[in-house]
């Protein structure tokens, strides 16, 4: 996956430097486009935010709920006809942290389980998560398990209270909340598990065909719209590019914090900072009208 894949709305966290300072910036994408990912303007004291440096990014993907971590190349505000972003470009291949782990899901249901061959002697216990390669119980303290042991679980859910009867195998031990625990592999992945497991994830994410999209202009397409912001993109590297022949500036960081531009708008700040100060001052009106009354 590329950076520009990112889906629309997910989270990302941007760990960067500014004059030797590392600092943690939070913003959300709104859609990729060919030359990177176009996500919400971040601001610095009033100044939009450039790095040339490479700066580490952690994403948390909407699309598949999957955390992200790469480098970027080059995180620089844009103008468009939406407004003022940020565009993240990288050229690093995006792999998910959890690749070689099956993601868990929340269960919390209560079953009971036998060890081994004995399936008369059953125990109590409490299915913690569940997942496509295996479960975890929270156990009874009078049951005996060792690592390696067959666990037989067996449980009912569902709205017609369907019995699931698995078959798994003791890995390892943890604790939940102070209880003792055993995470188990799965010996044999049945139809009805695995049709489990994947409600559980449906339940967890939007479905991709319902997934809402951030939109800049809700009268034409997504598509239009991002055809739109490479034509705004392209427009600006073009008018950059020097003229032939043109002297250059090379040992001046055009870049640099002094000459970033200032943002005309208010910020967020200090428009609750006035509208806290309006609400002041009709209240002290409306008591000044109270007293002379």
């Amino acid at each position: 996956m590329n950076v520009k894949d990112i889906s629309n709305g997910s989270e990302i966290k941007i760990h960067a430097s500014i004059g030797g300072h590392s600092i943690a910036l939070m913003t959300m994408a709104v859609f990729g486009v060919s030359a990177g990912l176009l996500v919400k303007p971040m601001e610095y004291f009033g100044k939009y935010l450039q790095f040339l440096e490479p700066s580490k990014i952690e994403v948390k993907n909407k699309r598949d709920g999957r955390v992200y971590k790469f480098m970027s190349s080059t995180i620089t505000p844009v103008k468009t006809r939406y407004g003022n972003f940020h565009l993240i470009r990288s050229e690093d291949k995006l792999e998910p942290e959890n690749t070689r782990k099956a993601e868990r899901f929340g269960f919390a249901r209560m079953g009971v389980v036998s060890v081994g061959d004995n399936t008369l002697d059953l125990h109590n216990c409490i299915i913690h998560d569940i997942s496509m390669r295996g479960l975890s119980l929270i156990l009874d303290n009078d049951i005996k398990v060792k690592i390696g042991d067959r666990l037989n679980v067996s449980f009912r859910y569902g709205p017609m209270f369907h019995n699931y009867q698995i078959s798994t195998v003791a890995v390892r031990y943890f604790n939940v909340q102070g209880k003792r625990a055993v995470g188990c592999s799965i010996a044999n992945m049945n139809v009805d598990y695995i049709t489990l497991v994947a409600n559980k994830r449906n339940e967890k994410y939007t479905p991709l065909d319902q997934e809402p999209d951030i939109t800049l202009n809700p009268e034409i397409s997504q598509r239009q719209q991002i055809q739109e912001v490479e034509e705004d993109l392209a427009s600006q590297l073009i008018s950059e590019r020097p003229r032939t022949g043109a002297k250059t500036i090379t040992d001046e960081n055009p870049f640099a914090l002094d000459k970033l531009e200032h943002i005309s708008d208010k910020t967020l700040r200090q428009r609750h900072k006035e509208e806290r100060q309006a609400k002041q001052a009709r209240e002290i009106e409306n008591l000044l009208d109270l007293r002379d009354i």
